[in-house]
């Protein structure tokens, strides 16, 4: 078995993980990064992305938002805006979201600040309809 450490998803409302882990894995700006034990530290910002959680045989699937990511020597941290796990996520209202939201964005009528917003949220839904489609991969 390989090396634990202490990890932990912090969003403002509450602490949404915290256990001893083998590995996570998410996204960056520059790609997928994966972290173990004796990881060097650093302070990471993390994208919108399917967290992956492994201890053990056992591995879980979480939809986070952008925040950071900070590993020390004994911890690593990740502290976001939103977290829900795959399970969790209403598949059903993801795509109403996004439907409603690609309706609107393609009304040329559309304010410019709207059309950012509508755009964020169809990423959002896109992310999140992902990480949902990852209950049915769990090895």
């Amino acid at each position: 078995m390989a090396k634990l450490y202490k990890f932990e998803v912090v969003t403002p409302s509450r602490i949404f993980y915290s256990d001893e882990v083998e590995l996570i894995v998410f996204e960056t700006e520059k790609g997928q990064m994966g972290v173990m034990a004796n990881h060097l530290p650093m302070l990471i910002a993390n994208t919108m992305c399917t967290l992956k959680i492994q201890k053990g045989k056992e591995t879980k699937y979480a939809f986070i938002t952008e925040g950071f990511v900070e590993i020390s020597s004994s911890q690593v941290t990740a502290v976001v805006d939103a977290a829900e796990w795959c399970e969790e996520i209403d598949v059903e209202g993801a795509i109403s979201i996004k439907k409603a939201a690609e309706e609107e964005l393609s009304n040329p009528k559309t304010d410019k600040q709207i059309k950012l917003e509508l755009k964020a949220s169809i990423e959002r839904s896109n992310a999140r309809l992902k990480t949902a489609g990852m209950m049915n991969r769990r090895p």
